[in-house]
């Protein structure tokens, strides 16, 4: 078993649920206890796992929309049962950096914690 493969697996799931507004998808890759947070609005938000995948499905995805896959993996760290991830999203006319901390429990790696926000301009 390579971690980081298996790792990198899972976070391409992940962009390719965010891509595609697929909330299925997006419920297989987080833990049921995930959170996300972020401050994009202006305003500290703080989520569970499925607000956040009930918004993404919500909204038009950029594959809808005809935009093309700009979504990709930063870094990868695995420590353990432990790893985080940082990638850079673009779509919908924004630029996002993600940071996904993963959890490996009974050999199934999930996204524990999402933290996301934009590049100061």
């Amino acid at each position: 078993m390579n971690s980081h493969r298996d790792v990198l697996d899972v976070a391409q799931k992940y962009l390719r649920g965010i891509y595609i507004g697929g909330s299925a998808t997006l419920h297989e890759v987080f833990r049921e206890s995930a959170r996300v947070e972020d401050i994009v609005t202006g305003a500290f938000r703080s989520r569970s796992a499925a607000e956040y995948i009930a918004t993404v499905a919500s909204r038009q995805s950029p594959f809808a929309g005809g935009e093309e896959f700009a979504m990709a993996p930063t870094s990868i760290t695995v420590l353990g049962d432990m790893a985080v991830v940082t990638a850079d999203l673009r779509f919908l006319g924004n630029n996002y950096f993600n940071v996904l901390s993963f959890l490996r429990d009974n050999g199934r790696w999930g996204i524990a914690h999402k933290l996301f926000g934009s590049p100061r301009r």
